[in-house]
């Protein structure tokens, strides 16, 4: 998991299944804006959209054109039509069962 507990961790969310390298994520209100999940030369995971690298909240920044209302991971989704938010709080569950 992230260094600091229970903290958004995108790489922890493809490490563990829930997402892979080179998926699509849609943004929840425009389906049609779309970025790729891309691992970084250091192993870890962010997102490229339209040639950009970024980081989960900075997309949403950027789909939304505003700060996120509520935490970024909620702004996107999966082909699943899972939002990160759902799966992030999945693995949380999950190590408190463990």
């Amino acid at each position: 998991m992230s260094k600091k507990k229970n903290k958004f961790d995108l790489t922890h969310l493809v490490r563990d299944g829930l997402l892979k390298e080179g998926e699509t994520l849609q943004f929840v209100s425009d389906p049609k804006q779309t970025c790729v999940v891309k691992k970084m030369p250091d192993h870890e995971f962010k997102v490229e959209c339209k040639g950009e690298t970024l980081t989960i909240h900075a997309v949403a920044q950027k789909f939304l054109g505003t700060e996120p209302p509520d935490h970024a991971s909620r702004w996107l989704r999966n082909g699943n039509g899972k939002t990160l938010y759902e799966l992030w709080q999945q693995t949380l569950a999950q190590d408190e069962a463990a």
